[in-house]
């Protein structure tokens, strides 16, 4: 089978490889998932260069994500079938053509649901939506500002604003993406190129400023989003994709009493019990379904072509993910 290697860390385009391995086996109370789609996450090519919280044992193949068909079952195997279109949740190395993945793990695909939709349901939609309703608790009419809110999680962002009744700001880097976020829910766009975000939040607020802010940038972006909330505002940091450190002033915390929280998906799927992620998951999927929450995809490339993939990926001007298939 196909898999995409790396032996050390470094740029996509200089450390990996597509290599033919040897199909896996799966063991008992496993399955054998013949992979379909898989998106590139900005996490993925964070653990390609080494600068995750959590990094693989090299040499490593990438990818946290994707679905597929189930193509062989393992010892005590009952409850699965051949065929089936699943998500092999908590499974790595989804980057290549097969994978093997626990059954407790695995999520079954429901009629409905595409195979692309499908492919980026367990990191980008869970994100947005856990961030919005179970960490910070969004009550309809408050307000959100957001940096990168062109991103996958930034439209699931908006999404769920205008199903919950809240309202967003959203920051972005290019002015030609204005009307298009309008068009699926933003309350508001600021290009923060040629715009004085600050004062556009605080004419927007009515002097008030944000309830809470959803950083996925860092650097002066993020450091902006903490100067515009309200007293008593969240700042939730769940990014870095600057590579730039934070600077907030201290009177910021002192006298306004913002806070500042670190959000990492990973942490909720550690944490949560298998109800919670039930429940997660019984919400989400018929939203999808049903097209109310949805992903742009920008482009589709064979597993042969991974380093033009990432550097897709890579590319500021796209609007949509990038998806691996075959």
């Amino acid at each position: 089978m196909r898999s995409i290697r790396f032996a050390r860390f470094g740029e996509p385009a200089e450390v990996l490889t597509v290599e033919d391995l040897p199909s896996p086996v799966p063991g008992p109370g496993q399955v054998l998932v013949r992979m379909r789609v898989r998106p590139i996450n900005p996490s993925d090519l964070f653990t390609i260069r080494g600068h995750y919280g959590r990094l693989p044992k090299l040499p490593a193949t990438p990818g946290l994500e994707g679905c597929g068909v189930i193509s062989a079952l393992g010892e005590g195997v009952t409850s699965a079938q051949i065929g089936q279109l699943v998500l092999p949740g908590g499974a790595s190395g989804t980057w290549q053509e097969e994978v093997v993945a626990d059954l407790a793990g695995l999520i079954v695909v429901p009629a409905g649901l595409t195979e692309q939709q499908a492919a980026m349901l367990l990191v980008n939609p869970t994100t947005a939506w856990l961030m919005l309703n179970d960490t910070l608790k969004v009550q309809p009419g408050e307000w959100v500002i957001q940096n990168a809110a062109n991103s996958a999680v930034g439209r699931f962002v908006i999404q769920i604003a205008r199903l919950r009744g809240f309202k967003t700001i959203n920051v972005v880097r290019r002015r030609e993406l204005a009307e298009e976020l309008r068009a699926i829910g933003a309350d508001h766009v600021i290009c923060e190129t040629d715009e004085d975000v600050v004062v556009r939040v605080r004419a927007i607020t009515a002097g008030r400023g944000a309830n809470y802010a959803l950083d996925s940038v860092a650097g002066e972006s993020g450091s902006r989003l903490a100067t515009v909330l309200a007293p008593g505002g969240t700042l939730l940091v769940f990014g870095a994709i600057s590579g730039r450190p934070l600077s907030i002033d201290a009177g910021t915390l002192l006298f306004r009493g913002v806070s500042v929280q670190g959000w990492w998906l990973t942490h909720w799927f550690r944490s949560a019990r298998p109800e919670q992620i039930d429940a997660l998951f019984a919400a989400l999927t018929p939203l999808i379904a049903n097209g109310t929450l949805h992903a742009p995809i920008a482009a589709e490339y064979d597993l042969a072509d991974i380093k033009a993939a990432c550097a897709a990926a890579d590319g500021s001007e796209r609007n949509g993910k990038i998806l691996l298939v075959g």
